[in-house]
């Protein structure tokens, strides 16, 4: 199950490219949060990746003004905006207890922003881990939220449907 979901999310991926220069209305609303463990660092490493126009579009709804993400004039004024949001529509709880998501920034690369999170102090062994997000759940009643998990060498993953919004996997 967990390979099927990561190659489906992948392949929808790149299936649907947005070049820069003709966009392409894509078909499907698919967002990836991708979580790592880095038992050595005893950090989580963490990667939310979003279409830009979707990503765009959401912040612009919930802040009223226009967000433009790939703009580099804007980037500071944008990145206040990208860490509310998913300050507001991401959390993460190891073992039972709720951590904290440091927000370290976003970059924007052809369709995709990518926006990158840690959590420091991680447990050295996590059993158990619960992701709750509703990111772009303001937009799409047909979002979808891939999320991938690894730890010790093992990877799980679970796929989220709108309206659904937390996940929970046991290592």
């Amino acid at each position: 199950m967990q390979a099927v979901l990561t190659l489906v999310g992948w392949l929808l991926w790149g299936i649907f490219p947005l070049g820069d220069q003709n966009p392409v209305i894509h078909p499907f609303h698919v967002g990836v949060v991708e979580i790592n463990h880095n038992a050595a660092e005893a950090t989580l490493e963490v990667q939310c990746k979003l279409f830009t126009d979707d990503f765009e579009a959401v912040l612009s709804k919930v802040y009223r003004r226009k967000a433009d993400l790939i703009a580099t004039s804007l980037h500071s004024s944008m990145d206040s905006l990208v860490q509310h949001y998913l300050k507001t529509h991401l959390s993460l709880q190891v073992n039972g207890k709720t951590v904290s998501l440091n927000y370290l920034g976003f970059e924007q690369e052809r369709e995709a922003v990518y926006v990158y999170l840690e959590v420091e102090k991680a447990p050295s062994m996590i059993e158990k881990a619960a992701i709750e997000t509703s990111l772009l759940y303001e937009l799409y009643d047909d979002q979808v939220n891939l999320i991938h998990f690894s730890t010790r060498n093992k990877r799980k993953s679970a796929k989220l449907e709108y309206p659904a919004t937390s996940a929970s996997l046991v290592f």
